[in-house]
């Protein structure tokens, strides 16, 4: 089997970059980077390594398996065809050359010896790691794909195979979210269709009761998910028209209001953000500059991921971030897959990029929507940096308290340090900050300034998002509106609809009250309510998708919180710091994103179940602890 030396030199930092810099344009210059842009392709360096050859060692032998290819970034190398003692030269390599391309696509043995004729280096990207970018980054890797296909197109045409005939390609198939039973879809079609016909029945005929069916109806189709939710968001509509609860034009007002838009214009300005490469540049500077101990590492995952949550409002985007640095950072370390330090990092990457949502206004589309279901007073009081200013406290106490839990839960051996090869490759290829880079960070801080500033001005956020939405639409030459998740948009405008139906029938007032009333003969005051709306908040998403468990506690808890004489916020608040609860798996799709962006290689979901019930019981004693600091601010 042919071995290879990883290059390992102690050179001038000069040095360092200007081999760098070789190395990066190697890679610049090869038609595999052809399709890529300087985001994808910094991606794709991110699974190079550097090998170094002495004159006359072997690359690669005839009838090896082929598990990688090579791209020669100095030196020459010389290819042979044939074996014992039947050996003839058919061509020799240089720079900017690359061998190998049939090992990524697929899986046969090498048909040529490749040996090194002076001292050389390449760049190795091995077939795994290639399956796994699939998985990653698919536009990317599918992108080299179709280089590749299209040149060994070109080479087999005059041997044997059809010229456009297409090169097989063994693509993985992703990892999905593990779906409901089909007896538990069915059963979920027949009550929900069971509830919609109680509907319609001629003896229901309160406008409030036919609501309720219908919404309690779309509830049993989301638990038990034999169709897409937007299917289910949609049907709700219709069914609203038909029962003649509210007028047609009532079903979409959730559509036409700024919160809509609000929605809209942040989460195009994060797909932005995430195409632009400075979410990769944090990344890395992450993993650079953070001393190699798993405390800091630690320390430093939780912190980004919640540096990350207002610029990519978005957990699943930001898992999907997180994670794979994550396993960078593991494989830089040379930790043991699922071993305590991995273990540490993977979900201190979780945890900071997930759960903490609620410590600011555009930390999630859920926190606009129960932003958006709090009355107009409540909402009024809550600028962006007054609510950053309220939950502060109890991000400060979850994220201590998730850290300290996570080295009790895990002690961790001893570590060595990174390399940092493939780092400083990867910051070569992306080059200095570009001035489109720059101009996104001064649109998102100017954007975040207005925020702050727009109720001074009696200016409704949602027209600062969308005036920057458009300012990024203009600086980066194209609409972002087809990498938007529309299916959302469509839930989060029927549920805005919900809210607006439901205070149209009153239904607000009469849950409130009765709730209240009830609560009052159990003897829950408000700070007890506080708690029962994050144990609430906790029961219900065993059951629900974190959307939906959202909307419908918002929608219940929201009046309640007024009639006990508790701010709205502080009912928000308290679901969603409990909202991304991943202690049932299967209902949190964005830990699922999480878990599989670090292949299952960093820790178990028995690791990841016994942290969601410390951060559960962490999140509880943050909001009893948080009290009295609420109460300070009037809150109570």
């Amino acid at each position: 089997m042919t071995k290879y030396r990883v290059v390992v030199r102690f050179y001038h930092p000069a040095a360092m970059r200007s081999e760098d810099t070789e190395r990066s344009e190697r890679l610049r210059s090869v038609d595999l980077a052809s399709g890529l842009d300087r985001v994808a392709l910094a991606r794709l360096a991110a699974y190079m390594t550097p090998l170094a050859f002495a004159a006359g060692e072997l690359l690669c032998a005839e009838g090896d398996a082929a598990d990688a290819l090579f791209i020669v970034v100095r030196g020459r190398f010389s290819v042979h065809v044939g074996r014992d003692g039947d050996e003839r030269r058919v061509n020799t390599i240089g720079p900017g050359h690359y061998v190998g391309e049939l090992a990524l696509l697929v899986d046969e043995p090498r048909t040529a010896t490749i040996r090194a004729e002076t001292a050389a280096e390449v760049l190795r990207l091995e077939r795994q790691q290639f399956l796994e970018l699939l998985d990653r980054d698919a536009p990317a890797a599918k992108a080299v794909a179709a280089t590749l296909a299209r040149r060994l197109q070109r080479r087999d045409a005059g041997v044997g195979r059809d010229e456009g005939e297409p090169v097989p390609l063994r693509i993985p198939a992703q990892a999905a979210r593990p779906g409901r039973r089909p007896a538990a879809k069915v059963a979920g079609l027949v009550l929900a269709g069971a509830l919609i016909v109680a509907a319609f029945v001629p003896f229901v005929d309160l406008a409030q009761w036919k609501f309720a069916l219908l919404l309690l109806a779309a509830v049993t189709l989301w638990v038990t998910e034999p169709v897409p939710n937007v299917v289910v968001s949609l049907g709700l509509v219709i069914t609203w028209i038909l029962s003649g609860i509210v007028p047609p034009y009532a079903t979409l007002t959730g559509f036409a209001s700024m919160s809509w838009v609000f929605v809209v214009s942040v989460l195009g300005i994060a797909s932005a953000v995430a195409r632009s490469g400075l979410l990769l540049r944090v990344g890395l500077l992450l993993i650079e500059r953070v001393p190699a101990r798993v405390g800091w590492q630690s320390a430093a995952f939780i912190g980004t991921g919640i540096i990350l949550t207002p610029l990519l409002p978005l957990a699943l985007a930001r898992a999907a971030i997180t994670g794979p640095l994550a396993e960078g950072v593991a494989d830089a370390l040379r930790l043991r897959e699922r071993s305590p330090a991995s273990a540490v990092i993977g979900l201190s990457a979780w945890i900071g990029s997930g759960p903490f949502i609620f410590l600011f206004l555009n930390g999630s589309p859920v926190c606009l929507l129960g932003w958006s279901l709090m009355p107009l007073a409540a909402q009024d009081r809550f600028t962006w940096l007054q609510w950053f200013v309220a939950a502060a406290p109890l991000g400060v106490i979850l994220a201590a308290g998730c850290f300290g839990a996570l080295r009790v839960f895990h002690r961790s051996e001893a570590i060595v340090g990174p390399s940092r090869g493939p780092l400083r490759l990867q910051q070569a290829v992306l080059g200095p900050l570009s001035r489109r880079e720059l101009a996104l960070c001064a649109i998102v801080a100017l954007m975040i300034v207005g925020w702050i500033l727009a109720p001074r001005l009696l200016i409704h956020p949602g027209l600062v998002a969308l005036a920057a939405f458009i300012a990024m639409m203009v600086v980066t030459g194209a609409s972002n509106l087809g990498t938007i998740d529309w299916d959302y948009l469509v839930f989060y405008g029927v549920a805005l609809t919900v809210a607006n139906i439901a205070e149209g029938l009153r239904l607000d007032r009469i849950v409130g009250e009765n709730a209240a009333l009830a609560l009052a003969q159990a003897g829950i005051g408000g700070p007890a309510f506080v708690l029962l709306a994050g144990v609430l908040t906790i029961a219900a998403r065993s059951l629900l998708a974190a959307d939906q468990a959202i909307l419908l506690l918002s929608l219940a808890l929201i009046p309640v919180a007024t009639a006990v004489g508790v701010h709205p916020w502080l009912a928000v608040v308290a679901i969603l710091a409990l909202g991304l609860s991943w202690h049932v798996p299967a209902q949190s799709p964005e830990y699922l994103v999480a878990y599989g962006a670090t292949h299952g290689r960093l820790y178990t979901h028995g690791d990841a179940r016994r942290m969601a019930f410390a951060y559960d019981a962490i999140a509880l004693a943050g909001l009893a602890v948080c009290l009295p600091y609420w109460s300070a601010l009037g809150l109570l």
